[in-house]
């Protein structure tokens, strides 16, 4: 079963810093997890929301600051926003790189096609169906993963799944069953549960036989 850091060791760290990586993996973290968005400049960076408000000590939104505003910022800890450049540089495990901004896609995708090592350990995911389609048009060597907050009927979320050329399904623990893994993997679709916040809920993945699973706390986690 992977474990994947959520924004890194979201916890007990910064989110989406180089910091909170590093201890997700020094954790025991197989993948961690992290969302893109592209600066005024063109620069791909990582940062869950559309601006920088909460997580840092600046105002306004990704899109319209320049790199160089950004990385003057405090994103927690005396912490940078790290670049996804950095990012890949930094962190050995595998990643899973949440396309929060349409823009970020062909800046990924030729990240990607430029390192094969690179795109093999990347998992590219979304909640929207057309950026995962666009991902997949720009680099159709990706892997790709349909996001679900409330988990569907396990129909739909093999339909949607699909239709949006994915290959895994991430889906809410508290909407899967033992029953609908099984139907998810006999679809050919692996299945991520998520959120795993504690080693009870592990254990309760582990009996839903999932692929993975995505935690904000990986230093409660252990390996099932």
């Amino acid at each position: 079963m992977i474990i994947t850091g959520h924004r890194g060791a979201l916890g007990t760290e910064p989110e989406n810093t180089l910091r909170s990586f590093r201890r997700a993996v020094a954790d025991g973290c197989d993948e961690i997890e992290l969302d893109l968005r592209v600066t005024a400049d063109g620069e791909l960076v990582i940062m869950h929301d559309a601006t920088v408000d909460r997580t840092t000590s600046g105002l306004g939104a990704v899109e319209e600051l320049t790199l160089a505003e950004i990385r003057a910022l405090d994103a927690g800890s005396g912490e940078q926003v790290p670049t996804w450049g950095e990012t890949v540089a930094a962190i050995d495990v595998r990643l899973q790189a949440e396309v929060k901004a349409e823009a970020a896609v062909p800046l990924l995708a030729q990240s990607l096609k430029a390192d094969r090592s690179l795109a093999e350990r990347t998992l590219v995911t979304s909640f929207h169906p057309e950026i995962l389609l666009a991902v997949r048009e720009a680099f159709p060597d990706v892997t790709t993963g349909h996001i679900f907050g409330r988990t569907p009927e396990t129909a739909e979320v093999i339909t949607r799944t699909r239709a949006a050329g994915a290959t895994w399904s991430l889906c809410g623990i508290a909407g899967l069953t033992p029953e609908a893994v099984a139907e998810l993997h006999a679809a050919g679709l692996n299945v991520t549960a998520w959120p795993v916040p504690d080693a009870n809920t592990l254990a309760t993945a582990a009996t839903l036989a999932v692929d993975g699973v995505t935690t904000d706390n990986p230093h409660l986690l252990t390996h099932a």
